[in-house]
């Protein structure tokens, strides 16, 4: 990991060592597993379904194919085929990697498919739930979720050198009541997503859950797990006067996200 300050930034981000370790480690893991692969008696036969569903895998006709041949050849096609199936890996990490930006006027958090800025007085808490950096609006809804594998050490570092205001776990979490289905707090709307995410936590289809979430982040029902179980808490009322989408002093973008986009969907799934 790297902390880097500049001026009145401080960007904590993956450093060249972790980037050069995964790209280096996923594809030559990947080819030594295809070699193994190749060597084992009855190999074909022994890969459960699923295998066949996984990106640059080829398919059980493809397959059934390489089982018919042996030695050098089927050794070569299977560290090929394992090496695509690493570099896939390494890309899909690559792409998890967030950058997190702090300074005064707010913050930047980026990763290769999107960038997201929230300005300070946007933002009424910051703090790690499990692998994911929340932050929390002033109406204390959720700013933004992101799933990163940096220090909770560093990121508090960064927030608090600049201001922001860090909290040690969720601030409202005693707010979070267990859901059950049916009850009066919530409506046909609300409840027909919690029951959504409740398949979708059962049968482990992570981003599905984390779409419902954003979902009912956008109806202001902030939502968590522990393990099948799911809480709930609602967010502020909405403050007439606030400020509409502006920029502030220090350019950051400001938006006054209302009832219908509390922006839980900002966040790697």
């Amino acid at each position: 990991m790297s902390v880097s300050t500049t001026g009145t930034r401080t960007v904590v981000s993956a450093g060249v060592g972790t980037r050069l370790f995964v790209w280096g480690l996923f594809p030559v893991l990947g080819a030594g597993a295809g070699v193994v692969l190749s060597l084992a008696p009855g190999w074909a036969a022994r890969l459960p379904d699923w295998v066949h569903a996984l990106p640059m895998v080829p398919g059980a006709e493809q397959i059934a194919l390489l089982a018919g041949l042996q030695g050098a050849v089927l050794t070569s096609i299977l560290a090929v085929v394992g090496l695509a199936a690493g570099l896939l890996l390494a890309l899909t990490a690559h792409g998890e990697m967030v950058a997190v930006e702090v300074s005064p006027g707010g913050a930047v958090l980026a990763s290769s498919e999107r960038r997201e800025e929230y300005a300070r007085e946007d933002i009424g808490a910051v703090f790690v739930d499990g692998h994911d950096l929340v932050l929390l609006d002033t109406r204390t809804a959720e700013l933004g979720r992101w799933r990163t594998d940096h220090s909770e050490r560093r990121l508090r570092e960064a927030f608090v050198a600049h201001g922001h205001p860090w909290n040690e776990g969720d601030p409202y979490a005693d707010e979070f009541r267990r859901w059950a289905d049916g009850m009066p707090e919530l409506d046909g709307h609300a409840q027909s997503l919690l029951r959504s995410r409740r398949t979708a936590l059962k049968e482990k289809d992570a981003e599905d859950a984390a779409e419902l979430r954003e979902e009912l982040a956008a109806v202001g029902i902030l939502v968590r797990e522990e393990g099948h179980r799911q809480y709930w808490r609602r967010a502020r009322p909405h403050v007439e006067g606030s400020k509409g989408e502006c920029g502030n002093e220090n350019g950051f973008r400001s938006v006054d996200r209302g009832d219908t986009d509390q922006g839980g969907a900002h966040g790697t799934r």
